[in-house]
């Protein structure tokens, strides 16, 4: 494999000329948190056709049947996210590499090429270099992460008498239930607009002070939701600081058209190349931290870092982004941070959890008749969409940050969705051992309660897919749970299938802890949309 570096006027691209069998056909590429979510996790590409395939982050390129496999990855991401892309010309010709923000002069973000028989082998190879590269701390994740969150019961329509009755749920399952949340968190809905995060709207009539210490009394943590680096043109900080936000060419604030209902549409984002921007990211989170906030959901940062005139011009998107990012780092260094619609490589070094996924919701599918299909619809929230893109993103897990796979669902009431598909997404808890709910623990069921509660009890470790079907997403992943060899299984599938245990790495009899089944031999059989977690006797 050769590699041809070449500066453009766009930024900076690199072409590696592959030289796999004819018959190489596998690809696995990855989609950042704000790309449109790939079709299927391995997919095998058109034998004979030419055609152009992208991949964030990384690529990994091969042929199933001599077991020979390519990867190229960006391991750094200081100045410029890069962007791969598979040339196929009736055979795979090439892969190149686009890193649009490097400028002239600038070294180009680093990239390594991979080879070997396991592409799994060579994505975990991937990943712990690419971590160990942008300075990303040890994770010691022995103990699940357990918690609330208020966003999928209530929306943005959440109350401070909605949350007070779920914090007395809550307090009460903190001493009662195996789930014990740690951390309750307050989501998007409190704020009169998008950036004035230190106010309360009208259906909040007690401060974000006052709140925490309820929760604190309660012996749990509080969380609060904000969007750090978004402001709309509503919000006093943008009436107040026009001068803060990223600028278009003719000197006219940016804006971006966010998810909120008008007045509060129009997001902006803040320049955090301007040191007074850096002071106010800096006093907003000492404030929530003075109040008692040790766990913040930074949301919409794919948006942080748009293209636009900054003020310090020879600082690229993403340089601004890791400069507000670390402003936020240093003035809560105590404090958990997660972030939510990530672009991944970015947030390294800076954040202790990454969203995974795109949304979930009460839905297994998107309730919306216009997007027919939910993996390949960007911006429709369901559990499938959540579910997949967790999945595929396994060899991030306790590598780059704690995995969050979004809230596990598992309630009845307010949801629509099945048992079974409860169970798969309540089972992305155990894979990455990150389990907040925005389930109501007041109203929900024993038989769904106990979901959560295995989900807090059992933690898999060393997650890797298992054998899989090329073109779908895979179903089978393997590890270890408390030091036994243990599966984990999604049947999103539209029938019933078998599965033998020694295809799953068993070499005798398994215990079945999800539904419970007990004590399998042989093979294990699973319903349409329907999870179980195996674990060796």
């Amino acid at each position: 494999m050769q590699a041809n570096w070449q500066p453009l006027k766009s930024g900076y691209r690199a072409e590696l000329l592959l030289d796999l069998p004819p018959s190489a056909a596998f690809m696995y590429r990855v989609s950042n948190n704000m790309v449109q979510i790939l079709p299927g996790s391995c997919v095998t590409t058109p034998a004979g056709y030419e055609g152009e395939y992208e991949s964030q982050d990384v690529i990994v390129v091969g042929d199933i049947q001599s077991k020979q496999y390519v990867l190229a990855g960006a391991v750094t991401a200081h100045r410029s996210m890069s962007h791969f892309k598979l040339i196929k010309r009736g055979r795979f010709h090439s892969i190149t590499v686009h890193q649009p923000h490097i400028k002239e002069g600038m070294t180009p973000e680093e990239i390594i090429v991979l080879k070997g028989e396991d592409w799994r082998e060579l994505m975990i190879q991937y990943a712990e270099t690419a971590a160990k590269k942008m300075g990303v701390a040890p994770i010691d994740p022995e103990k699940n992460l357990t918690g609330y969150c208020s966003w999928y019961y209530y929306y943005a329509n959440v109350s401070e008498d909605d949350f007070n009755e779920n914090l007395t749920a809550l307090a009460k399952a903190h001493k009662d239930s195996p789930f014990a949340p740690q951390v309750v968190q307050i989501d998007d809905g409190y704020q009169p607009f998008q950036g004035d995060w230190l106010k309360c709207n009208t259906r909040w009539k007690s401060s974000m002070k006052e709140i925490a210490a309820r929760i604190t009394a309660a012996d749990m943590t509080p969380g609060i939701w904000l969007m750090p680096f978004l402001a709309s043109t509503a919000s006093e900080v943008y009436q107040n600081h026009p001068d803060w936000f990223v600028k278009k060419t003719d000197g006219s604030v940016l804006a971006m058209q966010g998810w909120s209902p008008a007045p509060d549409h129009l997001w902006c984002c803040l320049d955090s190349t301007i040191p007074a921007v850096r002071e106010h990211l800096k006093h907003l989170f000492q404030t929530f931290h003075s109040w008692g906030y040790r766990y913040f959901k930074m949301d919409g940062l794919g948006f942080g870092m748009p293209e636009g005139v900054y003020s310090d011009p020879s600082v690229t998107p993403i340089e601004a982004f890791r400069m507000g990012l670390k402003a936020i780092r240093e003035a809560v260094p105590d404090s958990f941070l997660l972030g939510c619609c990530p672009p991944f490589m970015a947030c390294l070094g800076y954040v202790d959890s990454c969203r995974v996924s795109p949304d979930t919701s009460r839905y297994w599918r998107t309730p919306f008749p216009e997007l027919v299909n939910c993996e390949l619809s960007p911006g429709s929230p369901c559990i499938a969409n959540s579910l997949h893109a967790s999945l595929a993103n396994w060899f991030m897990y306790d590598r780059y940050f704690r995995a969050d796979p979004d809230t596990l669902m598992a309630r009845a009431d307010n949801a629509f969705y099945t048992l079974g598909e409860a169970r798969m997404s309540v089972l992305m808890g155990v894979l990455t051992g990150v389990c907040i709910t925005s389930d109501h623990l007041g109203t929900i069921s024993p038989e769904r309660m106990v979901l959560l509660e295995r989900a807090a009890k059992y933690r898999m470790r060393d997650v890797k897919p298992g054998d899989w079907y090329p073109d779908t997403w895979a179903q089978v992943f393997t590890g270890t749970v408390e030091g036994k060899h243990a599966a984990a299984v999604f049947n999103d599938s539209e029938t019933t299938r078998r599965y033998k245990l020694a295809d799953l790495g068993f070499k005798g009899a398994a215990m079945e802890v999800f539904h419970p089944m007990g004590a399998i031999g042989g093979e294990l059989i699973l319903n349409a949309h329907d999870g179980a977690l195996l674990i060796e006797k």
